[in-house]
């Protein structure tokens, strides 16, 4: 009984050994993938490459389509340049308060150029217009901040006209006042020839299909972030 005891306290001990060591096997492992491939790399280790953001909501995340009918893989894509890459950092259904507290992350990405677009659903849901300036501001603010700072492209929400006039003036109003006061470029998103036209949006009314993605890149967006991008 005693022998039969002792063989299971060896076992029990072996097996916690083995344990420990495949542990430190995978954490040495993980720590060597993280050293070799580094979240934030400086902007000096990447010189050939001019990294875009799409920083936004669902109208950048392309809600309901493929990732790569979203703009900014579409916009990706009417680059056609390997120098530029372009990431979609969309999240469906973030207001400009959850858009400040990403702004932080997408600051320490160094980044060569943002294109924010945010507010929408601030609008969808009636809040604050003077909070969700506010919010946009402080979130332009972090990411021109440091020796380094992105091109920053805003692009103009429009709110729907289901909260009134008086409202969707003033809510409009406010990318014009943060363009003019940040002196960044301000290219149309949320306009009527895509938002108007079924033939360019999902069934929800809300959100453009590929085709008005298209629209709005070849169009609108394209043309202004070409500008920005150093010639070969």
């Amino acid at each position: 009984m005693k022998k039969i005891k002792s063989l299971y306290i060896i076992g029990a001990l072996a097996s916690v050994v083995v344990g420990i060591l495949v542990w430190y096997v995978v954490a040495s492992d993980t720590s060597n993938t993280q050293s070799i491939n580094p979240v934030n790399t400086p902007k000096s280790q990447q010189q050939n490459e001019y990294k875009i953001v799409a920083f936004g909501d669902s109208l950048t995340a392309g809600f309901g389509l493929d990732t790569k009918d979203s703009y900014p893989m579409q916009l990706q894509n009417k680059i056609a340049d390997s120098r530029v890459r372009v990431i979609n950092a969309g999240v469906s259904g973030e207001t400009t308060f959850g858009n400040l507290e990403r702004a932080a992350f997408i600051k320490s990405q160094n980044p060569d150029m943002v294109i924010l677009g945010i507010g929408g659903n601030d609008a969808l849901r009636g809040l604050d217009i003077a909070n969700t300036k506010e919010n946009i501001q402080n979130t332009i603010d972090i990411l021109k901040s440091g020796d380094t700072p992105p091109q920053i492209v805003l692009l103009q929400i429009q709110a729907p006209l289901n909260l009134g006039l008086a409202y969707k003036r003033k809510f409009d109003q406010l990318y014009v006042d943060l363009s003019k006061k940040n002196n960044i470029p301000l290219t149309p998103f949320v306009v009527n020839e895509v938002f108007l036209n079924t033939a360019y949006m999902l069934g929800d009314g809300i959100h453009p299909n590929k085709d008005g993605y298209a629209f709005l890149v070849d169009t609108y967006v394209y043309p202004v972030v070409k500008k920005y991008i150093p010639k070969n």
